[in-house]
């Protein structure tokens, strides 16, 4: 189990600091954006399409980071009946149906359309569109991990009898 800790705890921090630094320059670039439109009366397209790609980046190095550490908006009111046992159980489940989600649209879906976008070129960056896309698959690999973690930990907190009924970080269910 340290190892997949120590595995999550580097997944954390790369997705940490990329979100960090992406919203570090979309910051910027959106204040660029404001002083060259309204002070200079020369909008930045540049600007303005690199951050909406920066933005969409972001929202997928979050969502993944939320996942993985079980900060999502849960409804725990049916779970919260279960005893722990069934708890576990539907826990897993969930995982596992996310799990099988998230591999087929996510990683598969997602490499399948950014292989498709590989040849169709943004305008004002001059880059290809699978760029935008790769985001997707990327952070579904990191997300995929986190599901395997989920279950395992899960199972482990059951078998040392951490798990509680109510608990406010309980999981995906």
């Amino acid at each position: 189990m340290k190892a997949l800790e120590g595995i999550k705890k580097v997944f954390d921090k790369i997705l940490e600091i990329l979100g960090t630094i992406t919203l570090g320059i979309m910051t910027i670039l959106v204040v660029y954006q404001v002083v060259t439109r309204y002070v200079f009366n020369a909008p930045s397209a540049f600007s303005e399409a690199l951050a909406q790609y920066l933005f969409v980046w972001m929202i997928m190095f979050g969502s993944a980071y939320v996942y993985g550490s079980k900060e999502h908006l849960t409804i725990d009111l049916l779970k919260d009946k279960f005893p722990p046992k069934m708890n576990m159980v539907v826990e897993i489940i969930t995982n596992i149906c996310l799990f099988a989600f998230i591999l087929l649209v996510c990683v598969k879906g997602g490499y399948d359309y950014t292989m498709s976008q590989v040849k169709r070129i943004d305008p004002s960056l001059h880059i290809s569109m699978a760029t935008l896309y790769f985001s997707v698959p990327f952070t579904g690999v990191i997300t995929l991990y986190y599901a395997i973690y989920n279950i395992v930990r899960t199972v482990q907190d059951y078998k040392e009898g951490k798990r509680k009924l109510s608990d406010p970080l309980g999981g995906t269910a």
